[in-house]
């Protein structure tokens, strides 16, 4: 057998469904009221690939408009999508802008400084504006000062970011919304978006000319009461067993003997442990889904392992030989996340390297 199978065939496996991707790309942009619909890929596109990821969803649906956090990224993104629009959250520092300039790549400026470092450049750029979130962006007093004086920028477009868009009842929305609505009074001939995944969700008046999601592509749902119609799964992750061992009453498992057999038990060692993502939730009610049951995570998770109870008489059946899913359809990215006090977002980009990873293309 050819190393390569070797390692393949006894790595835990991370299945990601580009198609789902695009799926969930194509659903986003339908109910976004003609606005365009752009891509975040920033962290490596959720943790699930850059490359793969960015390249599935712009040869493959209408999306040319992509967002990521840093210059780094862009850069990176620029060499696998050479005539894609790239903006970059961050913005600029002195020392980038030859860099911004000669891999046309498009900073979003988010204060006054960035601004007067931009001026005068032909190459487009974005303008951040703050209407609440209290993060990145120009403030109310550097907003009334940009709007006030005389820039010479090719502005392509201007944003900003809700600080609520997955409660659709919250005074926030509306406060940012008429904020923002007002700014783009002032700029009438230049684009503008404010949505994020969520707010895509809050209806047309929210949607402007472009929207920006990013959770749900990947299939998370960002804190809505119930993830929409329309949006797919995308991450399966799979665990090897490496080893099943019978355990007497009053015999533990891992370090610091954090569970302790009462009864005669069959244990399962699975080869995942936190360096590949894997949270340390043995107290919060976390299962693995071997054999068409829920198996608890016992004892305390360690770097490279994990262990599953498997004592009950639905996994009599269970060997070495079998796969235990640790994300995918039975334990979805929800239910993870309702038992680690992380969000979606967290788990995924937390995804560890040691996965054999394998991409798929089914639309």
């Amino acid at each position: 057998m050819k190393i390569s199978d070797v390692l393949q065939k006894y790595s835990a496996q991370l299945d990601v469904e580009l198609g789902s991707i695009i799926n969930n790309y194509i659903t986003l942009s339908d109910i976004s009221s003609g606005a365009d619909c752009a891509a975040v890929v920033k962290a490596n596109a959720y943790g699930l690939g850059l490359e793969k990821v960015a390249r599935a969803i712009y040869y493959n649906s209408k999306c040319n408009t992509f967002f990521v956090a840093n210059l780094v990224e862009a850069i990176k993104l620029r060499t696998i999508l050479p005539d894609a629009i790239v903006y970059v959250f961050d913005g600029i520092f002195p020392e980038q802008v030859d860099t911004y300039l000669t891999h046309n790549i498009r900073p979003i400026l988010n204060d006054l400084n960035q601004i007067k470092l931009w001026n005068g450049r032909r190459q487009s750029c974005a303008i951040h504006f703050d209407t609440g979130i209290n993060r990145l962006g120009l403030s109310k007093a550097d907003t009334e000062n940009f709007l006030n004086n005389t820039n010479d920028l090719k502005i392509s477009l201007i944003l900003s970011h809700l600080v609520n868009s997955e409660k659709v009842d919250n005074k926030s929305n509306n406060d940012q919304l008429n904020k923002f609505t007002k700014i783009t009074h002032e700029l009438k001939n230049v684009p503008a978006s404010l949505s994020n995944s969520a707010g895509i969700y809050l209806g047309k008046d929210y949607h402007f000319d472009l929207v920006r999601p990013g959770i749900m592509l990947y299939g998370g749902n960002p804190g809505l009461p119930t993830r929409p119609n329309g949006i797919h799964d995308v991450v399966t992750l799979n665990a090897r067993i490496l080893q099943i061992r019978n355990l007497s009453p009053g015999m533990s498992v891992g370090y610091k003997a954090m569970w302790t057999a009462n009864r005669n038990s069959r244990v399962a060692l699975l080869n995942v442990g936190y360096a590949d993502g894997i949270l340390k939730t043995n107290d919060r009610n976390s299962h693995v889904f071997i054999a068409g049951a829920f198996a608890p995570v016992i004892g305390k998770v360690s770097m490279d392992m994990i262990a599953v109870d498997i004592t009950e008489k639905e996994f009599d059946c269970v060997t070495v030989t079998d796969i235990a899913e640790i994300l995918g359809t039975h334990i979805t990215l929800e239910m993870v996340a309702k038992v680690s006090t992380l969000e979606p977002y967290e788990i995924l980009t937390g995804i560890g390297h040691r996965y054999n990873r394998n991409y798929n293309l089914r639309t």
